[in-house]
C-alpha cells in the first residue's frame, strides 16, 4: 500500500499575522491544510491519508482524513504515523509512506508520482530544488566562504521511504541523534543510506512567515481564474 503522512503539528509562530496555526488558515476561501490533503486524494495511487495533528485541532480534520496526534517535533510526528500505519494494517516491506509537509499546498501531482516512481527502485527519496542563488558560508558577521551552487540543492517534501525501512532506521539511532535531524530524509543519511532525488518545483513553498501567506493568497486567487 500507499501512504501519505501529513505533518500538521505545528503551530505557525513566524507568521505573525495568524490567530490560528497557519496549516488552517484560508487561502483564497478554503484551509491550507485542505488544499495539501486534496492534492493527495487527487492521485490515484494513494491509498490512504494520515495528518499528524495537535489534538486540539483533531475535530476540526477528523471527518476528512485518519487523524492521529502529532508528535513533539516533525520525525516525532511522521513516527506517530508510521506506528499508527503498522497497528492498522500491519507491516508489509513494500508499504511505501509519503511524508509532507501540510504548509506546502500547491505540491503538484507530477511530484507526488514522481517521488512514487522513485520507490520502485530506490528505499529512500526526497523532492529537492537546485540552488539559484549564490550560497555564503558565514559567522553571521562576515562572509567566510562562497559555496559551489553546482552541488547545493533546496530540500522539499514529499520525502518518501519504505515503511519498514524508516521504522528500522528511526529507531536504530539514538534519542540525542534523532534530536538533531531536521528532516526525515536525514534519518537515513545518519545511518548512511543513499537519499534518491526528484526535482521539485518552485511552485512547492512552505508557507513560514507573512511574506508567504500573501504569496500564497495570490497564487490561489490565480488558480481560481
Amino acid at each position: 500500500m500507499i501512504f501519505a503522512g501529513i505533518v500538521a503539528g505545528g503551530c505557525g509562530s513566524r507568521v505573525k499575522s495568524a490567530v490560528i496555526p497557519k496549516q488552517f488558515i484560508e487561502i483564497g476561501g478554503v484551509p491550507v491544510i485542505v488544499r495539501t490533503v486534496r492534492a493527495f486524494l487527487a492521485v490515484e495511487e494513494i491509498d490512504m491519508v494520515y495528518v499528524g495533528i495537535k489534538p486540539d485541532w483533531h475535530e476540526y480534520t477528523d471527518e476528512l482524513v485518519r487523524v492521529i496526534d502529532g508528535g513533539a517535533d516533525r520525525n516525532g510526528t511522521v513516527m506517530n504515523i508510521a506506528e499508527a500505519i503498522v497497528a492498522e494494517h500491519g507491516e508489509n516491506e513494500r508499504d511505501i509512506i509519503l511524508t509532507h509537509d501540510a504548509v506546502r499546498p500547491f505540491v503538484t501531482e507530477k511530484i507526488i508520482k514522481d517521488n512514487i516512481k522513485a520507490m520502485r527502485e530506490h528505499s529512500a527519496c526526497g523532492t529537492y530544488m537546485p540552488a539559484v542563488d549564490t550560497i555564503i558560508r558565514s559567522d553571521g558577521e562576515k562572509v567566510r566562504e562562497t559555496l559551489n551552487r553546482s552541488e547545493l540543492y533546496q530540500a522539499q517534501t514529499p520525502q518518501t521511504f519504505r515503511l519498514g525501512d524508516l521504522r528500522r532506521n528511526y529507531y536504530s539511532l539514538s534519542e540525542e541523534q534523532n534530536k538533531k535531524l531536521t528532516d526525515t530524509c536525514s534519518v537515513f543519511t545518519a545511518c548512511n543510506e543513499d537519499i534518491y532525488l526528484v526535482v521539485g518545483d518552485a511552485l512547492n513553498f512552505k508557507i513560514t512567515t507573512d511574506s508567504d501567506l500573501r504569496m500564497a493568497n495570490a497564487l490561489a486567487e490565480l488558480n481560481e481564474k
